[in-house]
């Protein structure tokens, strides 16, 4: 299993955070599904993250 680490400013800000932060729930849900894939699977098919 992979783990996703988001990179982090050293003052301790996150930009993908906070950019996840001002997402719609719907889009954040999304793109955590995608996220999951990529930690499980050895090999996420091309169409479950392009746009």
């Amino acid at each position: 299993m992979k783990e996703i680490l988001f990179y982090q400013l050293p003052a301790g800000r996150s930009p993908v955070k906070e950019y996840l932060d001002n997402l719609p729930a719907k889009e954040v849900k999304k793109i955590a599904w995608v996220l999951q894939l990529i930690e499980e699977l050895d090999r996420v098919p091309v169409n479950y993250y392009k746009p």
